[in-house]
């Protein structure tokens, strides 16, 4: 016996006839272009694989989901898929008893938190060719990353007016903001004077800071791949979000607390944050470790693995 359709009188509705409406409405919220394109991607490749999903909406969406075994991609799918669902059945185009996630839960990601030391970014810093327009722009966007751990989405939608030279800070208004919550980043002022540099041979007045040679919307995609591509020529395996990993372990390591880096990474709440304490705690107790301080007081040797020369 086959699966039986919970869509009752909307049952044989097709994708193209409930995604416009749901991505309207998404609209209407305010999200951004970016946010919105997101949706329309990662929903529209759900029903490419599964057509037949509204009919069969639990079934299709465990089946779509279980296919991805990386904790951050299978999230992401989740939390999109979560929100669309959430609004089917609340605009009341299915009767079931269950919702198709009922049950599931996000997973714990499993990804890595890359570490690159002050040398590290040193450099990288010396790859660009900053003679050239693109060279010039790729340093001034390394230099804003690291100095304030903004994300690379974030950093390519900045406009020229969201950058004051003079109270050295730049806005990150909620529009643009992942967390949809304008916040202030303080710059350094060597930060401050590349921005300033850039800005003055750019012959455009209307696009954003960041910009292709063209003035064109520069993407995350092109700018990690043209980042991985300066990270190789000095040994390093980055993209570009991999630099707000960076600066976030730098800035606590630098003697920053946690609700400052807290502030100037957007995070809504500490949790993410802690993630990187408990790296930098991991420092500390190797420095205590290798200090030996007490030891050294009770002229005790610090002990030493036992090495085997010759067998």
């Amino acid at each position: 016996m086959g699966v039986v359709p919970i869509f009752k009188e909307f049952w044989n509705l097709r994708p193209e006839d409930i995604l416009p409406s749901f991505i309207l409405y998404k609209q209407a919220e305010g999200l951004a272009d970016r946010t919105i394109l997101d949706y329309r991607q990662r929903l529209g490749f759900f029903f490419l694989r599964f057509p037949d999903a509204l009919d069969f909406p639990r079934e299709r969406t465990l089946a779509f989901l279980s296919s991805y075994r990386n904790p951050s991609t299978y999230n992401i799918y989740f939390a999109y898929l979560k929100v669309f669902w959430d609004w089917v059945q609340a605009e009341g185009y299915f009767k079931g008893d269950r919702h198709p996630l009922d049950g599931l839960k996000k997973r714990k990601p499993g990804g890595r938190i890359v570490q690159l030391s002050e040398n590290d970014i040193a450099r990288l810093l010396a790859q660009p060719d900053k003679s050239r327009y693109t060279g010039l722009r790729d340093y001034c966007l390394i230099c804003l990353q690291i100095d304030t751990g903004i994300r690379p989405g974030e950093a390519l939608q900045l406009m020229p007016e969201d950058f004051s030279h003079e109270k050295k800070e730049i806005i990150v208004r909620a529009e643009i903001a992942k967390t949809r919550v304008s916040r202030v980043l303080p710059l350094s002022d060597p930060t401050v004077q590349n921005i300033l540099k850039l800005l003055v041979v750019r012959p455009w007045k209307i696009a954003p800071i960041f910009s292709t040679e063209t003035g064109t919307p520069f993407n995350v995609q092109s700018w990690s791949r043209r980042l991985n591509a300066y990270g190789k020529k000095c040994g390093l395996n980055i993209t570009a979000y991999h630099l707000r990993h960076a600066s976030a372990l730098l800035l606590l390591r630098r003697g920053a607390d946690a609700f400052t880096v807290q502030a100037l990474l957007g995070h809504s709440t500490l949790q993410m944050t802690k993630h990187y304490l408990a790296l930098t705690s991991e420092d500390i107790r190797k420095g205590h470790h290798n200090a030996g301080v007490m030891l050294s007081v009770l002229g005790q040797e610090q002990s030493k693995p036992q090495r085997i020369r010759k067998l």
